[in-house]
């Protein structure tokens, strides 16, 4: 029986595709497997784990080096949260431009008694007036699924959209509408928008600081929006800009005690994946990949490991997954000791991301424990398991 163990609320619409195999519960003390949204989770501190799920894109919450040393496969959910972000992104604009939020305050604060009311209301909101989106330009860093369907969305609403991708995906290019801009610097979507969001994700040493004062210098536009995580944008250049009047506002899902005070500042409390669709279809994608993990040694939508999702045939009777460093030769290594053990392998399987070599090898014969701990002495290999079907 594999053993789960969650961390914060998961929708039932996820937990619910477990089967009776498995043994889901917070209480577990020695999972196989963990399945978390915010919460922080080292990996260290869980022997035997094999699998860390995040409901959710992000997992800065998770300590991922740690968990590659060990062998640990750490899976989060992209797209699945897509259209609740790109929703609000577009809410949270119009709110800004509109002054939807401050008219709203405003109006809770009038004397509902007063006789001069509708007289008072009429005359206070000229205080709000603001403006309107369509023929504005929007410019889009990121052209992930996020990022793809803001820009579509914007498109909707008659604006003009320049957009950057570093890393273009084909899948999401294709959804992306042909009237997006696509330029091949930050710096030309900066000189040519009016308000500027960001949907790349957090790393270290990347994108920390992607938005910063050399490239924004440029900016003559209205409004930032950071609806990815902090860090990607300097706060100290958007303070600066904010107080000298080269900005008007920025908005933010990520708050912290200075956001909160500023004045200029629209700050949310982490709304972006908040809605009751997002976090089902996160906990079902995430469960997903868990049980194919576990059950298959399937990799899919793994921040850490290559992908690899392949399903053994009816005749197999073992899968073995070899998880090494990624150097040379560990193939024929491998190989080298299941044939000298007399078995025959009906399918190989690699792939490597840089740092860690994946593979998933077949047999249709049953694979022992002794192989398996030949398997795990060779040198640069960092976990071995078997599944036997």
């Amino acid at each position: 029986m594999y053993k789960i163990k969650t961390l914060n609320n998961i929708s039932s619409k996820g937990l619910q595709l477990f089967d009776e195999s498995y043994e889901v519960s917070e209480a577990i003390e020695n999972p196989q497997a963990i399945l978390v949204r915010s919460a922080k989770v080292d990996t260290d501190e869980f022997d035997g784990l094999l699998a860390v799920a995040r409901a959710g894109a992000g997992v800065n919450n998770i300590t991922i080096d740690k968990a590659s040393a060990k062998g640990v496969c750490v899976f989060n959910t992209p797209g699945a949260n897509a259209n609740a972000v790109a929703e609000l992104v577009m809410t949270a604009l119009g709110m800004a431009i509109r002054n939807v939020h401050k008219a709203a305050e405003w109006v809770s604060k009038l004397d509902v008694n007063s006789p001069d009311l509708s007289t008072d209301v009429e005359k206070g909101k000229k205080k709000f007036a603001g403006f309107e989106l369509a023929g504005k330009t929007l410019g889009v860093i990121g052209l992930g699924k996020i990022g793809v369907m803001v820009a579509n969305y914007a498109r909707w609403k008659n604006m003009k959209v320049v957009a950057y991708e570093p890393y273009p995906n084909a899948a999401n290019m294709h959804l992306l509408s042909n009237k997006v801009t696509v330029v091949k610097t930050i710096e030309e979507v900066v000189a040519a928008s009016d308000f500027l969001t960001v949907h790349v994700p957090f790393i270290k040493g990347v994108t920390e600081d992607l938005l910063n004062s050399k490239n924004l210098a440029d900016f003559k536009g209205e409004y930032i929006l950071n609806f990815a995580r902090n860090g990607i944008v300097n706060m100290d250049t958007v303070y600066e800009m904010l107080d000298s009047d080269k900005l008007t506002g920025y908005i933010s899902d990520f708050p912290d005690a200075r956001q909160i005070a500023h004045p200029k500042i629209l700050c949310l409390p982490h709304l972006g994946a908040s809605t009751e669709e997002a976090e089902e279809n996160c906990a079902v994608m995430a469960v997903e990949e868990l049980r194919d993990y576990l059950e298959y040694g399937c990799v899919r939508n793994s921040v850490n490991f290559p992908p690899l999702d392949e399903r053994p045939h009816s005749g197999v009777k073992s899968r073995v997954v070899v998880i090494n460093e990624d150097v040379p030769n560990m193939i024929a290594e491998i190989t080298k000791v299941i044939g000298s053990a007399g078995i025959n392998i009906s399918s190989f399987s690699n792939k490597s991301n840089g740092k860690i070599g994946y593979n998933l090898i077949d047999s249709e014969s049953a694979i022992g424990d002794d192989i398996i701990e030949l398997l795990s002495n060779l040198p640069k290999v960092i976990k071995v398991r078997v599944i036997h079907f």
